[in-house]
């Protein structure tokens, strides 16, 4: 028998338990968890297991997690690195983290993340103390570099309330400026000035016009996981400039009054013919044009990027978006 307050609540129907969505399936969770700690099976598969939940029970279901299955041989699945750093912090060093690939032409199977990344990856303090002393060891080419990192640079630049260097970045995230940046100055100020040589100016130009095909940026030794993340944030800039370059001087597009690119899009396809909602839903749909910038201004995760997408899917969006831009 279980009592929720003073009323059984085992074989009742749902609706008329007095508790939220939420609240039921964490209960179911918890029955689910203990079928798996009783199980006989070798080992116990979740899958995603806080997808539905709020903070509060996301901690709850990690720290379930643990108790319950501490003496068996578990697999968690998930995208969310939200669950992964609850792991750690309720039991430190309690899990191996893999990433799992399964695409034609790539590294396939259960990648093993070394314990470097796995640092970078759960500590963001982890991550700024590798760009102000070790990086320097791993960068391949300075310029690329520093491209890769304006998201990220332009996130932690607002939540430290250095407003003068985010209004600089901003100028190299729009396909539309012209102003010219000296992007090591900005990474001495917000880093080290140990780890950038030479300095480099840059417009948003220079990194539309770049070789984005033999893009080096860090050797992927020691860091895989994050030359592969750095590599797919600057292919990410590269589209969204371009798009936006593109559509703002063909359609002679007012940027005062449509500054960002969702507003871009809606001017340059403004009517409701089928070609112009063709090509509108074409760009919106595109992953690598929408919000994985947010991943850094919000969440200041610079992993999740590389985790969402494989390189041959990122490979293909970005040869079909800058098609449709050639054939506009």
């Amino acid at each position: 028998k279980l009592l929720l307050g003073d009323q059984e609540f085992l074989n009742e129907d749902r609706h008329n338990l007095s508790l939220s969505n939420g609240e039921q399936n964490f209960l179911s969770l918890s029955f689910e968890l203990l079928k798996a700690k009783k199980s006989t099976e070798d080992i116990v598969v979740l899958d995603d297991p806080i997808s539905s939940f709020d903070s509060i029970f996301k901690n709850k279901i990690a720290y379930a997690i643990i108790k319950f299955l501490n003496l068996k041989k578990s697999i968690v699945l998930t995208h969310n690195t939200d669950l992964i750093k609850l792991l750690e912090h309720q039991h430190q060093n309690c899990f191996n983290l893999y990433y799992i690939n399964n695409t034609d032409g790539e590294n396939n199977g259960f990648i093993f993340i070394n314990q470097n990344e796995v640092k970078i990856l759960l500590y963001i303090h982890e991550f700024l103390n590798l760009l102000r002393q070790n990086i320097i060891n791993e960068i391949i080419d300075e310029k690329s570099f520093l491209i890769s990192l304006i998201p990220f640079m332009r996130g932690y630049s607002q939540i430290t309330n250095n407003i003068n260097i985010k209004n600089q970045l901003t100028k190299l995230m729009h396909g539309y400026e012209n102003e010219v940046i000296n992007v090591t100055q900005i990474y001495k100020q917000l880093f080290s000035n140990n780890i950038i040589n030479n300095d480099y100016n840059i417009s948003a130009q220079d990194i539309i016009n770049s070789d984005i095909e033999n893009v080096k940026i860090i050797k992927s030794d020691t860091y895989p996981l994050l030359s592969k993340t750095l590599y797919h944030t600057y292919v990410y800039l590269y589209l969204r400039l371009n798009v936006e370059k593109k559509l703002v001087d063909k359609y002679s597009i007012d940027t005062k009054k449509n500054e960002m690119l969702g507003n871009i899009l809606s001017s340059a396809f403004n009517n409701k013919s089928k070609e112009d909602i063709k090509k509108r839903v074409f760009f919106l749909s595109r992953k690598t044009l929408l919000n994985e910038f947010n991943h850094f201004e919000m969440e200041m995760n610079i992993f999740q990027p590389a985790i969402d997408i494989t390189n041959q899917v990122l490979k293909k969006e970005k040869n079909d978006i800058m098609k449709k831009l050639n054939e506009i």
